[in-house]
């Protein structure tokens, strides 16, 4: 598990989200509502709010954590692994 703070998060998910939204990429689409989701969830709260980052690979499975309280800020969770 990693942490970081609201702040570069959010701007990290930002630039994500666009590129989303533009076409550039395409995620899954647990990823892509999990990706607003998120965006929408750090735009409320403290900039230097600390955010742990949880992440297993196969399957995918993360999930972003407020380290205050311990909530659940968006989760992603996608069952079929991927190809060795």
């Amino acid at each position: 598990m990693s942490t970081t703070d609201a702040r570069s998060l959010l701007s990290i998910m930002r630039v994500r989200e666009a590129m989303q939204d533009d076409g550039i990429t395409h995620p899954h689409p647990a990823v892509h509502a999990a990706t607003r989701q998120l965006v929408s969830r750090l735009s409320l709260i403290e900039p230097e709010e600390r955010i742990e980052v949880s992440c297993e690979v196969n399957p995918l499975h993360a999930r972003y954590i407020r380290a205050l309280t311990g909530e659940v800020l968006a989760e992603i969770q996608i069952d079929e692994p991927k190809a060795p």
